[in-house]
């Protein structure tokens, strides 16, 4: 009996979306102009290309700027969709603690990020 009670414990803790899609989202940023600084949320990422790992929970809040000394700087919000794999928590547990519990609440993996690659460059006219 209480392995099935731990089981169904196990199996109510997950979510779908975050088991099959993650609970990050790797986001990648370069610039056409050489020496962009690429900042997420006032943290450095590094020059001219950068990759980041963003919690999905976090994608809505984020914002993405180049920066270029003597240039006006570039900057983008990360637009996001529903992730539909949530959805198979319906099979598990009519989605009440899969879905709305963990994926939405705890994890964020609800939602997705609508594009993973960013082209930001500084406007240096």
């Amino acid at each position: 009996m209480k392995k099935i009670i731990l089981a169904a414990l196990i199996l109510l803790n997950s979510g779908c979306a975050s088991m099959f899609s993650g609970t990050t989202q790797t986001i990648s940023l370069r610039s056409e102009q050489k020496g962009t600084k690429f900042y997420l949320n006032n943290e450095d990422l590094g020059s001219d290309t950068a990759i980041v790992q963003i919690s999905k929970k976090n994608l809505k809040s984020s914002v993405l700027v180049a920066k270029k000394a003597g240039c006006i700087d570039a900057q983008s919000f990360i637009p996001t969709k529903f992730d539909a794999t949530s959805l198979l928590g319906v099979l598990l547990d009519f989605g009440l603690i899969s879905i709305l519990v963990v994926d939405w609440g705890i994890t964020g993996a609800v939602q997705e990020a609508e594009r993973t690659h960013f082209v930001l460059t500084p406007n240096c006219t």
